[in-house]
């Protein structure tokens, strides 16, 4: 798992109650309902992208292809529009299992070894008691944020 930490105990609670409520829509990347989807250019779309604090940590060539790729040119003036529904984006982390600790309290059924950034807001607002737990001593950090195989991609 790349720094995708287990939601347990509390949390969980915590978890079902901000989706039950909405709340969730602001505290988490549910905020993607919202996704700009249409950007005049390349160059417009890279300089949204590297602005933001996020995407600016990217390896370039990574953030190249994810504007080449996620942002394809749809016009003959270089328009390019978002190739993914962000409805279906939105949906995903809405949508975060809150039973996953209580279905992995007695370990995982498959060898899972966890990957965290040493930066990383996503563990540090989780926390890592249930995934130290499945994982056992298959745990490693990475100099990075929750996005570092974005960052330091040959690393």
């Amino acid at each position: 798992m790349l720094d995708s930490p287990v939601i347990a105990g509390w949390k969980t609670e915590l978890l079902r109650v901000s989706q039950w409520t909405g709340l969730d829509e602001r505290l988490s990347p549910a905020a993607t309902k919202k996704r700009r989807t249409h950007w005049a250019s390349r160059d417009e779309a890279w300089r949204h992208f590297h602005s933001k604090p996020a995407f600016a940590r990217w390896d370039e060539r990574i953030l190249s292809a994810y504007i080449d790729c996620a942002i394809p040119q749809t016009q003959p003036n270089g328009a390019r529009t978002l190739a993914f529904d962000r409805h279906i984006e939105y949906l995903i982390y809405r949508t975060l299992p809150g039973t996953l600790s209580a279905r992995l309290a007695h370990g995982a059924p498959v060898p899972v070894e966890f990957i965290a950034g040493t930066h990383s807001r996503e563990v540090r607002h989780v926390g890592l008691e249930m995934t130290r737990r499945i994982v056992g001593e298959r745990f490693e950090w990475v100099n990075g944020s929750h996005l570092f195989p974005m960052e330091r991609p040959t690393a």
